[in-house]
């Protein structure tokens, strides 16, 4: 040797390969925080296409009607309004489960799909007929 001193072969490759590593993490993470800000974006859309559906889907006396189809002044968007009567599962350790029927009180499901293959946003109330039109 003549003194000069450098980077064997080997070690080139390893902090090569270290690198490759370390940026696909780096894009990886990068991506996957693009992808969810996206959803964000897509929850905050579907809150306000759900407020605007619900005053619009409520009918004179307060209730609403099932039903589904596309979302006036949101392209692409659509609905599903599902309403059925309320009932809650009970359980314990010595008597097992046991469903109980909420009379008067409706489940109202309302599932807001958004434009292209995505999942739905799906939200869900319980209602009392009575109480929701005022009487």
């Amino acid at each position: 040797m003549n003194g000069i001193r450098g980077f064997t072969l080997i070690e080139v490759l390893v902090a090569t390969a270290i690198m490759g590593i370390s940026l696909g993490v780096l894009l990886s993470g990068i991506a996957m925080g693009h992808r969810e800000a996206f959803r964000g974006d897509q929850a905050r859309e579907a809150a306000l296409v759900a407020g605007d559906l619900l005053q619009n889907l409520r009918k004179a006396d307060g209730s609403f009607s099932p039903g589904k189809g596309p979302v006036t002044g949101h392209p692409g968007w659509s609905y599903s309004l599902q309403i059925k009567d309320a009932a809650f599962m009970m359980s314990s350790e010595g008597m097992g489960a046991k469903e109980l029927d909420a009379p008067g009180l409706e489940e109202v499901v309302l599932s807001v799909i958004p434009p292209g293959d995505q999942a739905p946003f799906v939200l869900t109330d319980l209602i009392h007929p009575e109480v929701a039109g005022g009487s």
